[in-house]
């Protein structure tokens, strides 16, 4: 699971039991060979990651993130009628997923039901029995769950993430006794229970945790954002020199506000940074065979670019 870890930053305990999870899966470890290969739920705060290792999942297994089949739970408690919405989102995301070539002939279907906690009640105990099925029955059609991967998602309030900060239910941090450990995992089934209800939680394989993220993890993400632009404008023979107080400048904003995690960096980056070198690449100044060295002077609340032609 090497290249999932690389993929993801700042999530190690999340991407271990994640790691494990589809080990055991792969390696044919599951007590009922009409269950999913396994039903893991991702809990923790907005933008910590859940929905990224997902993707990195799929990019890693189906070869594209596009594979992953995703059920907005939201959508179901705000429609009139929840099956039908579900058949909706579940027909399309099969037909799409299918649409692709599998990229290996021994890949599994990744299907997420995102916020799972803002289901209606009846759901949650519907897709219980399913998953005791194999098969999720709508509207007369069986999507089948056999030999699937199955996330769920849940957001954390700050006061509950602090509750399991760093935590992997089934691992250990170093120091703590196995109390400690057996303590925490109590809590988590509890919390959980009280939001999911205890049928479809006794139906869960792993409960992962992801942190929030500190400001080395933000840096990092920062750091390989630059790096994809740059080997973006590299692919079009555009050079880019990007200057420590403009990296710095970025920085700051994806910490102004932490609560939403990677979210308030990436909205910096696209609109600092991509959506301006877009406008230079339309309208031609930025060409092949020149530089954008990328410069920010205070106060300014922008970038400046400045365009070098190579001689």
């Amino acid at each position: 699971m090497r290249v999932l870890q690389e993929q993801v930053v700042g999530q190690e305990s999340a991407v271990a039991a994640v790691s494990r999870a589809v080990t055991l899966a792969l390696a044919g470890r599951r007590y009922h060979a009409n269950r999913p290969l396994a039903v893991l739920l991702f809990a923790g705060p907005f933008g910590s990651g859940k929905i990224h290792v997902a993707q990195s999942l799929a990019r890693t297994f189906l070869g594209n993130a596009c594979k992953l089949i995703y059920v907005n739970c939201q959508q179901l408690s705000e429609a009139a009628d929840p099956l039908i919405n579900l058949h909706e989102q579940l027909a399309s995301g099969y037909w799409y997923a299918h649409a692709i070539p599998p990229f290996r002939a021994s890949a599994f279907p990744i299907v997420v039901f995102e916020e799972i906690d803002k289901a209606p009640p009846t759901f949650r105990d519907h897709l219980a029995a399913a998953i005791d099925r194999g098969e999720l029955q709508s509207r007369g059609c069986f999507f089948s769950l056999r030999n699937a991967f199955i996330i769920l998602t849940i957001h954390l309030s700050k006061k509950k993430a602090d509750q399991f900060i760093g935590r992997a239910i089934g691992f250990s941090s170093e120091g703590e006794t196995d109390v400690e450990v057996a303590k925490h995992y109590t809590t988590a089934l509890d919390e959980t229970g009280n939001m999911l209800g205890t049928a479809l939680v006794n139906h869960i394989d792993e409960i992962v945790i992801f942190e929030r993220l500190t400001e080395r993890y933000i840096l990092m993400q920062l750091d390989r954002r630059l790096a994809e632009i740059e080997r973006f404008l590299a692919g079009l023979s555009i050079g880019l020199i990007f200057s420590p107080e403009a990296k710095s400048f970025l920085l700051k904003i994806g910490l102004e506000d932490l609560t939403y995690g990677m979210r308030q960096l990436n909205r910096g980056v696209r609109n600092y940074l991509e959506f301006p070198l877009a406008d230079l690449i339309l309208s031609g100044q930025l060409s092949p065979g020149t530089i954008v060295e990328v410069k920010y002077e205070p106060p300014r609340t922008f970038l400046h670019f400045q365009i070098l032609i190579v001689t």
